[in-house]
């Protein structure tokens, strides 16, 4: 009975467990840099806010799931939370008490999801009470786009504490009376954008008039179609000081009108990037805007920090105008790259030279890409420009007027004046007192590269100087104490190599990082970086390196070689014993990606070091090789995996050649005794035949043809009577012979070329008239080719009535590939003579033995 009890209560608690078991998910928890209590739970296909977490967490990750609809008390039993991330799911309702509980919550994104905000509950961030930051955009889009979008202000609105908003702004906005409680908001960011240019729309005035107007930051940005705005639209944020309209197609003349409210006061940056594109071009909003002082009235007041005015289509502007500030003192940043101004004039040059000299604040000035559209500029960040990556691809070209001085404020950090169109004869930079850090002046067309004063290099500590091989003799001469960056890409350093001449004279001690790609260089001196001993990148890539350049093992601090896109066969043993030693006592990432890296017999060691070694290279996954057997590129992964496979006919090779070694040596010492014995040569040649079939069987070499003859039209008759009996007949091989066997209709130079793939050794009849036949040249050089690239064993040549010294050329130059007979022409020869038999003996143990 106890037995029964015992099964029923064992089957019950495994109904139990199956029935209630939940979903397994893996949520890390961990101490933010706050001190507070994380719970990350990304990427877990949740469907539903998980119950079971630590009540003590203070920050929830929940993006990047599979939950769609935000329950009531979804997140009660977590009181303490002060930030939720739900961004990245399928939320399309969230209930009313969804959020019931989290009164501590000071920050909460629902961006990236699906929801429609103009049906959610009015009470559902009743409970938020002390919500700081919201995020709603990049929900999903508007309906109808010919009506008004009414933003639930109601629902907003309990929102009292909330500084920052960031939401979708849709065609047509209607923002209630609901906006006027949230009178703590400083920053709106309108992150997704729908507007355009539709019939009868514009922002108005009257758009924005219900929020607050402590408002100082608002952000329009990614609008991708041209659209319209009032001339006040910003009179109700008197305080605003930043205003971000980049990447929003509103047009540089809407974007300056609008800025008359803030004349004469601070802003800290004003981001016009991109407002100008060439999709808007009409006679209201032309794509090339020539700024005028007109233009310039409201904006040349304000004391601005930051100003980007990059790709804004400014192809000129009139004197007076766009340098024309009274304040600019204020500048710390100014950016005007990508546009297309002209080569600059004299007067436009005094204009910039005046500013710079009163500029002095400023840190960063960025004047590149100019006169041409380039089609991939990098852009600074007007928040972070020093964000900027030193590695960053670039493009080419610069210009100036002649005779030129640049004067830099002593303040100025970031100077990047390149891939513009602007030429002077030669600039001279003057510095004084400089905090120069960063200056790029690369890609410049000069006739004398700009030349700086000593302190102009004090504080450098990048230095992009690549696209001009001058700047290597001038600029780089100054000292260079702090410099950390160098790069000298497209300098056309391997010139300098063959005239002799220094190029690596930087006087630069604590250089760590080095780039001079692209130069066509094919070696370099042992010497070459002496003088910095603590490079620790280096990128050599694109150059004609065919191996690793041995100058590189005396650089002891070295931790990242950058060597693809050269022609590196393979890695000696010398230098895998250093990258040994290396790789052993600090971290090192070799990248040869794209190199013409070789699998064969030669290279087995190399391969077999790889895969030990794997972990130092870059992307090794990724590596391929040429497979010489086959002469294809294969995966380097592929072969390394297989090695038995691919390298099969290399163990045969082994045994193989010392088989050869010791037949030719009985050959040659038992020829009279195999004579005396009548054919005992025979039986060795016919037993080493079948042993070379039995492997060509495994390695899968399969020919059509023992021969493929190559002959003119005087050898056809002595080919039917000698050859073709000793050979087909008594020997048993087969060969491919021109008048025979290329089928009525085969394009000829094609059967031929694939008749020579398929055959195991190329013979050469050659008379003194052969190279006057159609076919001999051809049939020579594709005899080359296929020696070189495929299995084709041996050129045999035979000479008839010929002296050697008077074969023809093509033949000479491939002499050390060929093995020459002498037979005569001679219709009368009996080739069972016992004079002649040595001589078929060698034909025949040429075409047996490989």
């Amino acid at each position: 009975m106890k037995t029964k009890e015992t099964t029923s209560l064992f089957a019950l608690s495994i109904i139990t467990t199956v029935t209630f078991v939940k979903p397994v998910f893996h949520c890390t928890y961990k101490w933010n840099e706050k001190h507070k209590l994380v719970a990350n739970c990304e990427h877990q296909g949740l469907t539903s806010v998980p119950r079971n977490l630590s009540r003590d967490i203070q920050e929830l990750i929940l993006s990047n799931n599979l939950i769609n609809i935000l329950k009531n008390n979804s997140f009660i039993k977590y009181s303490n939370m002060e930030r939720l991330i739900l961004s990245k799911n399928k939320i399309y309702e969230i209930h009313e008490d969804a959020f019931v509980g989290l009164n501590s919550l000071t920050v909460l994104k629902v961006n990236d999801n699906l929801i429609n905000i103009t049906i959610l509950p009015e009470g559902v961030f009743r409970h938020l009470s002390n919500l700081i930051a919201l995020d709603i955009s990049k929900n999903k889009k508007q309906l109808n786009e010919s009506y008004q979008f009414i933003y639930p202000d109601v629902t907003f609105s309990r929102l009292e504490h909330l500084q920052n908003l960031s939401i979708d702004l849709y065609m047509y906005p209607v923002f209630g009376r609901g906006f006027i409680k949230l009178h703590n908001l400083t920053s709106l960011d309108f992150h997704k954008c729908y507007l355009r240019n539709s019939i009868g729309f514009k922002l108005w005035n009257s758009t924005f008039e219900n929020f607050s107007s402590n408002l100082k930051e608002l952000y329009i940005r990614g609008c991708r179609h041209l659209f319209l705005m009032e001339y006040g639209l910003l009179e109700h944020f008197p305080n605003l000081k930043i205003l971000d309209l980049s990447n929003s197609y509103v047009h540089l003349y809407q974007a300056l009108r609008i800025l008359h409210p803030y004349q004469n006061k601070k802003m800290s940056v004003i981001n016009f990037h991109h407002i100008t594109d060439s999709s808007i071009n009409g006679n209201d909003f032309p794509y090339s805007v020539v700024i005028t002082a007109e233009m310039m009235k409201y904006i040349r007041t304000i004391c601005i920090e930051s100003l980007d005015l990059s790709k804004t289509g400014i192809v000129d502007y009139q004197e007076k105008s766009l340098f024309s500030f009274e304040h600019p003192k204020c500048f710390k940043t100014f950016i005007m790259s990508a546009n297309r101004l002209p080569a600059t004039i004299t007067d436009h040059y005094f204009e910039v030279v005046e500013f710079m000299k009163r500029a002095a604040n400023i840190k960063v000035y960025d004047f590149s890409y100019l006169t041409s559209d380039y089609p991939d500029p990098v852009y600074l960040n007007v928040y972070h420009p020093e964000t900027l990556d030193p590695f960053e691809k670039r493009i080419h070209n610069v210009y100036f007027s002649p005779e030129v001085s640049i004067f830099l404020p002593p303040s100025l950090e970031f100077l990047r004046f390149t891939h513009t169109s602007s030429v002077f004869s030669t600039a001279f930079i003057i510095c004084s007192n400089t905090s120069l850090r960063y200056l790029d002046v690369s890609f410049g067309v000069y006739k004398h590269f700009p030349n700086g004063t000593d302190s102009c290099g004090k504080q450098l500590e990048y230095l992009d100087i690549s696209g001009s091989p001058k700047a290597i003799k001038t600029f780089p001469r100054i000292p260079l104490p702090k410099l950390d960056i160098l790069k000298m890409a497209h300098a056309r350093i391997d010139q300098l190599i063959l005239k002799g001449k220094e190029w690596m004279v930087f006087r630069a001690p604590n250089l760590r990082k080095i780039d001079i790609s692209f130069n066509n260089i094919w070696i370099l001196e042992e010497t070459t970086f002496v003088n910095q001993p603590n490079i620790t990148h280096l990128n050599l890539s694109n150059n004609l390196f065919r191996a690793i350049p041995t100058f590189v093992k005396h650089l002891h601090k070295l931790e990242y070689l950058n060597l693809s896109n050269n022609l590196i066969v393979s890695i000696n043993d010398t230098m895998r014993r250093w990258l040994d030693n290396v790789s052993s006592n600090r971290k090192f990432v070799l990248d040869l990606s794209n190199n013409d890296l070789v699998c064969s017999c030669d290279t087995v060691d190399f391969l077999s070091w790889i895969e030990k070694k794997k972990e130092i290279f870059y992307d090794a996954d990724n590596y391929t090789c040429t497979y010489t057997k086959k002469s294809e590129q294969v995966p380097l992964k592929k072969v390394i995996k297989n090695k038995k496979k691919y390298f099969l006919y290399c163990e045969i090779n082994m045994w193989l050649l010392p088989l050869c070694i010791s037949v030719g040596s009985a050959f040659g010492i038992f020829i009279p005794l195999s004579l005396l014995y009548n054919y005992r040569w025979k039986i060795i040649l016919h037993m080493y035949r079948k042993v070379r079939r039995v492997v060509e069987n495994n390695l899968h070499e399969n020919y059509m043809y023992d021969a493929y003859v190559s002959y003119e039209d005087r050898s056809v008759t002595w080919i039917q009577e000698f050859l073709l009996p000793k050979i087909e007949d008594e020997w048993g091989l087969k060969v491919f012979l021109h008048d025979r066997d290329i089928l009525p209709g085969d394009l000829t130079a094609d059967a031929k070329a694939e008749s020579i793939k398929k055959s195991r050794h190329f013979v050469f009849i050659i008379t003194e008239h052969f190279t006057e036949g159609k076919w001999g040249k051809f049939e020579i050089e594709r005899a080359v080719y296929e020696k070189c690239t495929t299995n084709l064993r041996k050129i045999i040549v035979i000479l008839q009535n010929i002296q050697v010294k008077d074969i023809p050329e093509e033949i000479v130059k491939i002499s050390n590939d060929v093995c020459f007979i002498e037979l005569p022409l001679d219709k009368n020869e009996i080739y069972d003579k016992t004079d002649h038999q040595s001589t078929w003996l060698k034909l025949q143990a040429l075409f047996y033995l490989n």
